[in-house]
């Protein structure tokens, strides 16, 4: 059971890590031609569409709104958008889970306000 739930956490950390890695842009493109051949405005409009709704953007904003209210380490916001990728994905996100999602989410601020 430990090394299932640890399998569990490292996946879910590495999945999101690679999509902060890489290009989430080109993540949709390639998993929205492979569902459906569509024009390229309606292309570009479900890309920005996904882009909007995906659980790194929600976590960054829910985090970032807790951090301009005085809560570093997230607050009911955070929690909010924990509970929406919860239901979601359909099944619940542990502490350690939510843990490595805050230290993900927290770098994934700090880069975009570098840039």
């Amino acid at each position: 059971m430990q090394e299932l739930k640890f399998s569990i956490i490292i996946f879910c950390a590495l999945g999101i890590l690679g999509l902060l890695i890489g290009s989430p842009a080109i993540s949709t493109i390639t998993a929205s031609s492979l569902s459906s051949p569509l024009s390229p405005q309606q292309d570009s409009t479900e890309i920005s569409d996904s882009f909007k709704d995906s659980a790194l953007v929600n976590l960054s904003q829910a985090l970032q709104e807790d951090k301009e209210d005085g809560d570093q380490n997230g607050g009911e916001n955070w929690d909010k958008a924990i509970n929406n990728l919860e239901e979601e994905m359909g099944f619940p996100v542990d502490d350690d889970v939510e843990e490595a999602l805050m230290n993900i989410t927290e770098v994934h601020l700090n880069n975009m306000s570098n840039q």
